[in-house]
């Protein structure tokens, strides 16, 4: 089992945070596998997925790969998604009590925050990585502006990183990216060989 640097460590350096929002468990399994075989390492599975803690469980123990759980709005949830084996918590707002209950863990949260202000007090909690959401809302010079004052905070855009962007975002200055877009689009339609590609394609984007 990894620890909190490790987990830490892994996060930052893969850079990519898969996301899996999707309709059914077994749909999820298949998406992880297929996402793996591409190269992702770090897979987000949000707790409004059906079965979504079994999910979790079924590869906690994955060395080859870290599964965190998404979508957590409450310290409930954060016990039950550890419980269950979750490396990760991500947040899609700041919220103390889950922050707190991550702490008492020793488990990193991704934060989701989208001003400065939010940014700041979640440090201040104890949080090391800070989830930029809607990154879609926000232009891309949005991060090295934050940077200025905040030159410490780990920052990643989530939700409207695409293959299109990415090189973008990262030229911005982001330390790590969270991305749903094709992964829970293709694994709900079922398309696991197209989402292998992908995986492989957004991959293969951050080593050029």
């Amino acid at each position: 089992m990894k620890n909190y640097v490790q987990i830490i460590n892994q996060l930052l350096d893969e850079k990519i945070v898969a996301i899996l929002r999707v309709d059914h468990p077994e749909k999820a399994k298949k998406g992880i596998a297929a996402m793996k075989k591409g190269g992702l390492k770090n897979i987000e599975v949000t707790l409004n997925t059906p079965g979504a803690l079994d999910v979790i469980s079924a590869y906690s123990n994955d060395e080859d790969m870290m599964i965190g759980a998404g979508t957590v709005l409450d310290e409930a949830a954060c016990q039950a998604a550890i419980q269950h084996g979750a490396n990760y918590i991500v947040t899609p707002t700041l919220n103390e009590s889950v922050i707190k209950c991550a702490n008492r863990y020793q488990k990193p949260v991704i934060c989701g925050c989208f001003t400065p202000t939010e940014m700041q007090q979640a440090m201040e909690l104890g949080v090391n990585m800070i989830k930029a959401f809607p990154a879609s809302e926000m232009s891309y010079d949005a991060i090295s502006a934050i940077k200025g004052p905040l030159h410490y905070a780990l920052i990643g855009p989530t939700g409207g990183v695409t293959l299109s962007n990415i090189k973008i975002w990262e030229e911005a200055g982001a330390d790590f990216y969270g991305i749903a877009g094709e992964f829970c689009t293709l694994t709900n339609q079922e398309k696991y060989d197209e989402l292998e590609e992908v995986a492989a394609r957004y991959v293969d984007a951050l080593r050029r």
